[in-house]
This record gives structure tokens, C-alpha cells and sequence, in this order.
């Protein structure tokens, strides 16, 4: 198997990577160690590549160790993983869902752990047993491995995320009356329903569960616009009640899909929490509820969006100091 790699900016200077070139790259712990070839290798590069392919793996081993905060030579699971990580990253879009991180555990050991990287189901580096010394590697090596998950599914799933299907869960939950849910989705570009035309919010006399929203109208036979949503809670992100409250007096809108695009891709858009759920208790079950705060650097890395997997999981816990 090899990988094609091509350095950022150049896309017609490529060079072909084996497996084992690209496992020594990833366990090197110098430019020296990570560009050995043997004789053969040498010759060729030198005199028919004229040095290329030399120096793509400079360029390589360059990308996945700088910059470096770790100043040990040691190779620790999480510096493997970032490498790995690095390498990931500039792998062709379609094929970042081949780079694999996975975490062995041994309940008969419940004081070992491993944790091997594959390519397309090849197997590029396995580690040997490691004890409780790396347990915040273990927390982080979990929390990157989670992230690349969360991502490969996102990439699988985003048309399913667009922006328009955010806007009709939004007015799903703005109103429990089905003829103003129809009503919101005709009017949808309507300018009379724009933020400066708004008038006021009012609550309605006999019930808690509803309000008012008036909007000032150009039209000489009706005085104004009125929509009745939904005053009930928003545990989930229901884009109702404080929510939606908030949204009307204080977002700027020209007209009722822009007022219900507010929050797409950021940490209160309830699709992409929803989404993500599944992957925080994924996280939870490696490291336990408790370790979450020891990984928040880690999320806060993974973008998603105008947001990140921390925001999206909530963790708004303070970091603690391992």
C-alpha cells in the first residue's frame, strides 16, 4: 500500500509513500533516523528524482513534529498520535476516514492498555503494553481518537446537517400550533417580519405555554404581523421560550430564515449537539465522566463549524490539574 503525499500549495509535486517509509517517519525521533535509505534508494533519488523524494520526507517529518512542545526525544503516545494526527491531516480529504487510532484494553489487565494506528486497515504502528504512568496519555490518545471519529462521521452525515434542515427543526419547535409552523415556513423571506419592524413581545392572558410577537405592518388593511410560539422550556436547545425570546430582541434579521439561522454550527445549534451526544458518551466510556476536564484542550482543538467538540459536549468544567 502507499499513500500519495503532497506538500501544501504544490498540487502537482507529489511523491509516493510506502508503509514502512511512513512508519519510520511517524516513530522517528530525528530528521536523520527519518530519511535513511538504503544505498539503492539513495542512488536513484539522487540521480534520476534529482534528491525529490528526500526531500518530500524532510518536508513530512518537518510537518509532523513542528512545531514540537514536547522536548523529550521520547516517543509518547500522545506525540505518536499527534504525529499521526499531522499526518492525517494532510491526507486527501477522501481518505482521512482510513487513518484509524485505536485503543486496546485488556480486562484481564485492567492496568495495562495499548493503542495501534492503521491506515485503510493496515497496520502502520502498534505500541507495547503501558501501565498507569500514561494514564493522562490514555485520557488524551482517547479524546484525539474521539475526535477523529466524530469527524469521520460528520464528513458522512453534513448534508444532512445543511443549514436548511437546521432552519425547519428550528421552526418545528418554535410554535405548538401546526398552522403557525406552516405559517412561519410560507413567510419564511417575508420582509415584514424583519427585526425593525418588530414591535414587542407580549404574554398571552390565559396560558404560560405561549406568547406573542408582534411585527409593524406596511399594509393599510392590518396594522400589524402576529406570530403565537412557544413559551416551554429548552432543556435540549429547542429553539422556543428564553431561547427564542432572546433570538427576537436581540439578533439582527431581515426576515424569518435569518431570525431561525441564528446559532447554525455553533454550540447552540441542537443538530449538531444531538450529533455529537453519541460521541461524548463514546469519550465517557474510555476515560469516565470525572477525566473530562483533563481533556478540554484536546476538544477545544477539534473544530466544527463556528464551534468545537468542548462546546458541543459542554464541558464548561475547569481544567483539573493532573
Amino acid at each position: 500500500m502507499e499513500i500519495i503525499y503532497r506538500p501544501p500549495g504544490n498540487y502537482f509535486n507529489t511523491t509516493r509513500l510506502n508503509l514502512r517509509r511512513i512508519r519510520r517517519v511517524i516513530k522517528a525521533t530525528s530528521l536523520q533516523e527519518a530519511t535513511k535509505m538504503g544505498l539503492f534508494d539513495k542512488i536513484f533519488d539522487k540521480f534520476l528524482r534529482n534528491g525529490g523524494k528526500r526531500k518530500r520526507i524532510i518536508e513530512l517529518y518537518q510537518q509532523l513534529t513542528e512545531p514540537d512542545s514536547c522536548e523529550s526525544s521520547e516517543n509518547t503516545p500522545i506525540k505518536m498520535a499527534s504525529k499521526f494526527n499531522k499526518l492525517r491531516e494532510i491526507a486527501n480529504e477522501d481518505y482521512k476516514h482510513d487513518f484509524q487510532i485505536a485503543i486496546h484494553q485488556d480486562m484481564e489487565q485492567p492496568d495495562r492498555w495499548s493503542y495501534s494506528f492503521s491506515i485503510e486497515k493496515h497496520l502502520i504502528y502498534q505500541s507495547e503494553l503501558l501501565d498507569y504512568r500514561y494514564e493522562n496519555n490514555f485520557n488524551e490518545l482517547c479524546a484525539l481518537k474521539i475526535g477523529n471519529d466524530f469527524e469521520n462521521d460528520f464528513d458522512e452525515c453534513k448534508e444532512h446537517l445543511s443549514q436548511e434542515n437546521f432552519i425547519a427543526s428550528r421552526i418545528q419547535t418554535m410554535s405548538d400550533n401546526k398552522s403557525v409552523i406552516e405559517k412561519i415556513h410560507k413567510e419564511l423571506d417575508n420582509p415584514n417580519y424583519a427585526k425593525d419592524k418588530l414591535l414587542g413581545l407580549f404574554d398571552a392572558e390565559n396560558s404560560d405555554d405561549i406568547f406573542f410577537v408582534h411585527f409593524k405592518s406596511d399594509l393599510p388593511e392590518l396594522s400589524r404581523h402576529v406570530l403565537e410560539l412557544s413559551n416551554r422550556g429548552n432543556e435540549n436547545g429547542e429553539f422556543r421560550g428564553s431561547l427564542l425570546k432572546k433570538a427576537i430582541q436581540e439578533s439582527h434579521y431581515k426576515n424569518l430564515r435569518e431570525l431561525c439561522s441564528h446559532g447554525f454550527m455553533t454550540k447552540d445549534d441542537s443538530l449538531l449537539v444531538y450529533f455529537s451526544t453519541p460521541h461524548k458518551f463514546n469519550l465517557i466510556n474510555y476515560i469516565g465522566k470525572d477525566n473530562l476536564g483533563n481533556v478540554q484542550h484536546i476538544l477545544r482543538n477539534k473544530k466544527v463549524g463556528n464551534t468545537n467538540l468542548c462546546e458541543l459536549f459542554k464541558l464548561d468544567l475547569p481544567e483539573r490539574v493532573s
